[in-house]
């Protein structure tokens, strides 16, 4: 199993307001630290420790960042995004630096799942990446995923109203020669690429129960500051709300 982790840091951050204007949202404080190293502190704890950061927005505030975990045997390299260019855009521009196969994660969201268990079966043949995901009993926030059999075979919008259904929970293993096709620019991930490889038959999903929690919005990010204290839910690894 390739130890690399990549995490996607380089958004705006635009629905949490003031609170980005200065401070990329990966880098805000939760429970008296940066939400990243809450991040990275897990995937260390894991056997994660080649990591790689897309940035982009706010990128030179990662340097301390980075500073920070020098020593701590953790290996943190920045690759910034000079151009928005959509999450897509942002790992293409760092296929050199990817490992054949590599774990991806979304810098803002926490979902606590065994990541050695969920990155440690190599992906088969024909298959190009694996997806976890979580059920929620309440998904209109966020779009849903198909599964079937273990494999993805769609994914739905943001729906107002809609009821229970599993979710994309920003956690990824991926195929560096997958990301090499990408070539038309601005790309997303969501919106784009995962699409294409479900059509395809090449994406595999996983479902966990773990805790999750995305700071995108002001109320989760008011409520990460609970969850991530000491014997918060965060920390124990199950949440008993969505």
């Amino acid at each position: 199993m390739s130890d690399q982790a990549v995490l996607l840091v380089g958004g705006r951050g635009t629905r949490l307001g003031a609170l980005t204007a200065d401070t990329p949202k990966p880098l805000l404080p939760v429970a008296g630290r940066p939400f990243l190293s809450h991040l990275v502190e897990r995937l260390a704890g894991y056997g994660f420790c080649e990591l790689l950061l897309l940035t982009g927005y706010l990128a030179p505030e990662f340097e301390a960042f980075q500073a920070d975990w020098a020593g701590r045997g953790v290996t943190v390299t920045c690759r910034v995004e000079a151009d928005p260019a959509g999450t897509g855009g942002a790992l293409h521009l760092a296929l050199p630096d990817l490992a054949p196969e590599f774990l991806l994660l979304n810098g803002d969201s926490l979902f606590a799942i065994d990541l050695a268990d969920f990155a440690a079966p190599p992906l088969p043949p024909g298959v190009d990446g694996r997806l976890a995901l979580r059920a929620m009993p309440v998904a209109d926030r966020y779009g849903t995923v198909q599964l079937d059999q273990g494999r993805i075979v769609g994914f739905q919008p943001r729906t107002p109203g809609a009821g229970p259904g599993l979710i994309n929970g920003g956690v990824y293993r991926l195929r560096r020669d997958a990301v090499a096709h990408l070539s038309s620019f601005p790309c997303s991930l969501e919106a784009d690429f995962f699409p294409k490889l479900a059509a395809a038959g090449r994406l595999e999903g996983r479902v966990f129960d773990g805790y999750f929690l995305d700071i995108g919005i002001p109320a989760d990010f008011a409520r990460a500051q609970a969850d991530f204290a000491p014997g918060g839910q965060a920390v124990n690894g199950k949440s008993t709300k969505e």
